[in-house]
């Protein structure tokens, strides 16, 4: 699904944000539930951890709790090449979730991925490109027809002041990199104020796609 908003438009201003997300069958308080979740089981993380398991687990949480608010709305679960995502019921749109940098939310700089993204990611985004300009482009391996346009539901833990940074932007091209994203539309949320969780700092860790290679013994 390709709402009007983002063929005309770069970004959805805060206030704006419910009357967008409508016309996805979304809510700011079903994002930023999902990514407030990911905070309250971060913040029981220790220095006992690994280093990585801060991230990782606001990360996995955020994921598994907006696919469990979006499955109350009969949406369903994919999981191409591993990367979680949420399929609409039509299943012309998905969302996956990504940690942001310090430009998530911001109305003027668009944010970029806070670590490295893999194959699958710049896969998707190849495949937006296409349905979104309608003309006939390379598309990766596995393609089809019923590809759904994604979603990257972005998230941010400011280093500077203890809030929240989100929105949900669709992007169009992923850099070699694996962190630069273009981006056809951003819808961006209100900040959300994490001051009673007492977090001293952002989450670090590892936030990237995962590609399992099985093949059988002989």
């Amino acid at each position: 699904m390709i709402p009007d908003f983002a063929e005309s438009e770069p970004r959805t201003a805060p206030d704006d944000a419910s009357d967008a997300l409508d016309q996805l069958d979304l809510t700011s308080e079903i994002l930023l539930s999902a990514a407030r979740a990911g905070v309250v089981q971060a913040k029981e993380i220790t220095d006992f951890h690994p280093v990585t398991a801060r991230g990782m687990t606001q990360w996995m949480e955020t994921v598994a709790s907006l696919r469990r608010s979006l499955d109350e709305r009969s949406w369903t679960l994919g999981n191409p090449k591993n990367s979680p995502r949420a399929i609409s019921p039509d299943g012309k749109t998905s969302i996956m979730v990504m940690g942001g940098d310090e430009n998530t939310g911001s109305q003027t700089t668009p944010p970029q991925a806070a670590r490295r993204r893999g194959p699958s990611t710049r896969d998707t985004m190849q495949c937006n490109g296409q349905e979104m300009l309608d003309v006939t482009l390379p598309l990766p391996r596995g393609w089809s027809d019923q590809e759904p346009l994604t979603w990257v539901f972005v998230y941010h833990w400011s280093r500077r002041a203890p809030q929240l940074q989100a929105e949900l932007s669709l992007a169009r091209d992923l850099d070699e990199d694996g962190r630069t994203f273009a981006w056809h539309h951003r819808i961006l949320l209100p900040e959300q104020d994490l001051g009673e969780f007492n977090i001293p700092q952002r989450p670090a860790g590892p936030d990237f796609d995962i590609d399992f290679r099985i093949q059988e013994l002989k």
